[in-house]
């Protein structure tokens, strides 16, 4: 059994290497190479970067690859993330 069964608990992966920075901004991802490095199909690993897309925390670049975007509060809305403001 693969450690990851469905593109939400792979998308939800990405997601939070990149709202913890793990994944920088301009961080690419390619579909081949990353697929084979988890030991997933690509489809699979497509279908959860579509997610990302959908998020705005992703984009296209070419039909493999795909790139972290800079987080915009708007884009972290659409997630559901929650800023607070740092009281002093």
């Amino acid at each position: 059994m693969s450690l990851v069964e469905s593109p939400a608990q792979l998308s939800q992966r990405y997601r939070d290497a990149i709202l913890t920075r793990r994944l920088a901004v301009g961080t690419t991802i390619t579909l081949d190479d990353d697929a084979r490095d988890l030991g997933i199909s690509r489809s699979l690993l497509s279908r959860a970067l579509r997610l990302l897309v959908n998020e705005g925390l992703i984009e296209w670049q070419s039909p493999n690859v795909a790139v972290v975007r800079s987080l915009t509060t708007q884009s972290l809305q659409d997630i559901g993330f929650t800023m607070t403001r740092r009281r002093e």
